[in-house]
């Protein structure tokens, strides 16, 4: 006791003095400082790329992907993947959880970082242009939450006291819209190295374009002349090509590709949890073809390319073998592989419908591999959470060609828009003859962007305002309207009683 007491009286100075942070009132005051700050807005687009998140349920969820059980009996995990790809989705689905996660997260960043620059007074050049990056950052979060479910809750700041209220997609979409022409004009227009991975207008107008694009089925209003005004913005300017060889997009050090117009960085170093590293490869590749492909790792032999999709290309299109790995594989160094001596290691990209359920497993030869981002051969990739340092480009310049096609068609203006030399080089660079104006029906237009840019996350999308989300598919019955949107999860509604 007499120790104690002693101990009491010593201890009369509680100042912390700090060695390690900035005060708050000091930080603020330099552009460097705000982008330092609202770099956690932008770490949650890093999600993507993670073994379960919004962008690994969509491939999943339409007509692209599918996920047998392998033979070792791994992936049912309690029918989890097969929900998805059959559309027999539980409001308890894990993977469901996450997709949801992916936006509810990257708005609850945005909130908390404009919160904290609205009690910022010092003014200098560029504070409007990083606050407008985050505002138009949130409505691309709000766009992913309305195309997914039909209503979600909704808040623009962590002061909101309560539960956040239930909106429907026509408020949402108002919102979205009017967030991104507020803020645009103080975008960068120009893009430059230093906003490589941030959010500039070209990204903004690409977004905005998507949103007029989809604006007939989520909002029940044709939008075909702004979704092409949008687009012409971007082409207008120049800012942007096509690389010439489709691959450049998703090789290993893609960030000088001319297409990216908003890039998520990925690295081997600074990637490294489920939180944020790009994990496709252990997502997909067998275990006995890492080692050969100079991969460090036992990949988990999951994600496959769905047989009917693999066999919609056409013979000649090149894109065929840069996104998918089927038929005799090889070594790093060009070798052809044998699974023994004497027997070739050959993946068969077919899977009869039989192989789809708990109790049936394909073989370890069945069902093309995702390859569209190329595989570093330099050992880096050592399994675990260790991610690829190919960039995810969630935005490219293709894309924005095929909208602005898109819209022009729907607008009775297939002529014109056959004759635009970067839709045809699209088509040459994939090995194909460009489209002719009869050609260039919207069912040719869907399967050219299901091609071009199939496993980039915009499928479940384009399925939905091209009318064949709803069909039947490789293990995949027909469904009815109430299949167009997602359910909420039941994590989200136990949190929020406006929730239904």
């Amino acid at each position: 006791m007499v120790l104690s007491a002693a101990a009491l009286c010593a201890c009369t100075n509680l100042d912390e003095e700090i060695y390690s942070k900035i005060a708050k009132e000091n930080f603020f005051n330099t552009e460097e400082q705000f982008v330092k700050y609202s770099a956690r807005a932008y770490s949650s687009l890093q999600h993507w790329g993670t073994e379960k998140s919004l962008w690994t349920f969509v491939i999943q969820n339409t007509n692209e992907v599918c996920v047998p059980v392998n033979p070792n009996g791994g992936w049912w995990d309690d029918g989890r993947y097969n929900e998805v790809h059959v559309h027999s989705i539980s409001y308890s689905n894990r993977l469901l959880e996450m997709a949801w996660d992916y936006w509810t997260n990257g708005v609850t960043a945005c909130n908390d970082v404009l919160d904290m620059f609205e009690n910022v007074e010092k003014d200098f050049e560029a504070k409007d242009r990083v606050i407008a990056e985050v505002k138009t950052l949130r409505a691309y979060y709000y766009m992913c939450a309305m195309d997914n479910w039909q209503h979600i809750p909704f808040s623009v700041s962590k002061k909101e006291s309560g539960y956040p209220p239930k909106k429907e997609r026509d408020f949402v979409f108002d919102f979205i819209v009017k967030e991104i022409t507020d803020n645009i004009q103080y975008l960068q227009e120009e893009p430059t190295g230093e906003y490589y991975g941030r959010i500039t207008q070209g990204a903004a107008y690409a977004i905005l374009a998507k949103m007029y694009l989809n604006a007939e089925k989520w909002i029940g209003k044709q939008m075909w002349a702004e979704a092409e005004a949008a687009c012409n913005a971007i082409i207008s300017k120049g800012h942007y090509t096509l690389a010439s060889n489709y691959k450049d997009n998703f090789s290993v050090y893609n960030e000088n590709c001319p297409e990216q117009i908003l890039a998520i960085p990925f690295s081997t170093v600074y990637t490294t949890s489920d939180h944020n590293a790009f994990l496709i490869y252990m997502s997909t590749l067998p275990a006995d073809l890492c080692r050969p492909f100079g991969i460090n790792a036992d990949a988990w032999d999951g994600l496959c390319g769905e047989p009917d999709f693999l066999a919609s290309y056409d013979p000649a299109d090149t894109r065929k073998k840069d996104t998918w790995l089927y038929g005799q594989m090889y070594d790093k160094d060009g070798n052809p592989l044998e699974l023994e001596p004497g027997v070739p290691y050959i993946i068969d990209p077919d899977m009869p419908e039989s192989v789809y359920g708990k109790d049936a497993r394909r073989t370890a030869l069945q069902g093309a591999r995702i390859g569209k981002w190329t595989y570093q051969s330099d050992g880096r990739l050592t399994g675990g959470q260790v991610g690829m340092d190919n960039d995810f480009f969630l935005i490219r310049y293709a894309d924005v060609v095929l909208m602005y096609v898109e819209a022009l068609v729907r607008q009775d203006k297939a002529a014109t828009a056959a004759n635009l030399e970067d839709f045809r080089k699209i088509r040459t660079r994939a090995g194909l003859a460009p489209m002719t104006a009869t050609e260039l029906t919207l069912d040719n237009l869907y399967w050219e962007r299901a091609h071009e840019l199939a496993i980039e996350g915009w499928q479940r999308q384009d399925m939905i305002r091209f009318d064949k989300y709803l069909e039947a598919w490789w293990a995949k019955p027909e469904k009815t309207e109430s299949d167009l949107t997602l359910p909420i999860p039941k994590s989200a509604i136990a949190a929020n009683p406006n929730l239904k």
